[in-house]
């Protein structure tokens, strides 16, 4: 069931958990960067990563543009920096069931 939505800016500034607003009953949140570039995460709430340090979650222009699903456990550790030299949008679905 979708409980919200919110796009935020990356850029080279670390962004935690604090620039996200998780809504009430949120379980799960689908992630999608782009289209101008890509996100790298740390999810341990300790590590911050870097514009080239951590996972990447890819960018793309193309309709079939590459997602990642989390349970909000996750999220409310996971910190986000863009990946390399473009500033980037994180579109963020929250869902409070399984995402069909």
């Amino acid at each position: 069931m979708f409980v919200g939505y919110e796009q935020i800016a990356v850029s080279n500034t670390v962004l935690t958990v604090a620039a996200l607003t998780i809504p009430p009953g949120a379980a799960y949140a689908e992630l999608q960067a782009g289209p101008a570039g890509g996100v790298r995460y740390t999810m341990d709430n300790t590590t911050n990563p870097t514009q080239t340090f951590g996972m990447v979650l890819s960018g793309s222009a193309l309709l079939n543009i590459i997602t990642k699903e989390f349970i909000i456990e996750d999220i409310r550790r996971i910190r986000f920096i863009r990946d390399g030299a473009v500033d980037t949008l994180l579109n963020i679905h929250y869902s409070g069931g399984g995402i069909t």
